[in-house]
């Protein structure tokens, strides 16, 4: 069922674990046309723009560009108090040689797991940090980001083909740092570390759900949730024909 070129991810696979179905509609069948995840269409478009303008900001800042005149000129003051925060809250980071916008992948079961990082910083002490800037609108938990498919692939992904990005040389589970920063909340969510125990337990945990996927038949094997509140949090709960009360229970990554 799963095609020969396969690439698992940290969104599939967060797919996949809420709801079978969506991973079927959205990365096996390529479903086009979802619906908004809420019925105000205009405030979820602003909010996915408002998210890709601030990630864009922070990318030309890091390439020397100045971009605080075009963030002033938005004319979104939400935005403008997310770069405020930004300028004047941002995570704290070591001296070193800083990478955007960065992709890596690994083999594992038979197939690729990508991660692709907003900020990878390899520190002059050895270090490495990986950065990922979060625009939602719930304020963010430590506990749940710590235990997310994410930050489980984004430190083993990193770990094992880092050296591309490290001169050649390996990179210690022990030196990898990942640090979420949320554009609201700046100053909630704290560095997560890692460990060689960590690591092997991520390479048995991701290559588990991997064979897990790819063993199975058909599309029946890809059952819809029995929680209705992720069917509210999915922008193809049209293709289900489950509800017709959406709410305003929707989030962005």
């Amino acid at each position: 069922m799963i095609p020969r070129g396969f690439n698992f991810s940290q969104s599939s696979l967060t797919a996949y674990e809420q709801c079978r179905r969506r991973f079927l509609l959205r990365y096996l069948r390529r479903m086009e046309w979802p619906a908004p995840l809420t019925d105000r269409l205009s405030e979820w478009e602003e909010a996915i723009r408002r998210g890709l303008a601030f990630h864009q900001f922070v990318l030309q800042q890091s390439l020397g560009m100045d971009v605080e005149t075009v963030v002033q000129k938005s004319d979104d003051p939400l935005l403008v108090t997310w770069w405020q925060n930004w300028c004047q809250r941002q995570p704290e980071a070591p001296e070193g040689e800083l990478l955007s916008e960065t992709m890596l992948s690994v083999p594992l079961a038979g197939h690729r797991l990508v991660a692709k990082f907003d900020r990878v910083l390899i520190a002059a002490d050895g270090k490495v940090w990986i950065f990922d800037w979060k625009t939602g609108r719930r304020k963010p938990e430590q506990a749940v980001f710590a235990a997310s498919w994410q930050t489980l692939v984004y430190r083993f992904v990193l770990a094992e083909a880092g050296m591309v990005l490290n001169g050649g040389n390996s990179i210690d589970p022990a030196d990898i740092r990942l640090v979420y920063w949320h554009a609201q909340y700046p100053e909630v969510l704290r560095p997560i570390g890692y460990s060689a125990a960590e690591h092997e337990e991520a390479r048995e945990r991701i290559a588990q759900m991997i064979a897990a996927i790819s063993a199975l038949p058909d599309e029946a094997a890809y059952p819809k949730t029995a929680d209705l509140g992720e069917c509210r949090r999915c922008e193809f709960y049209t293709y289900c024909d489950r509800l017709t009360d959406r709410g305003e229970d929707w989030d962005i990554d």
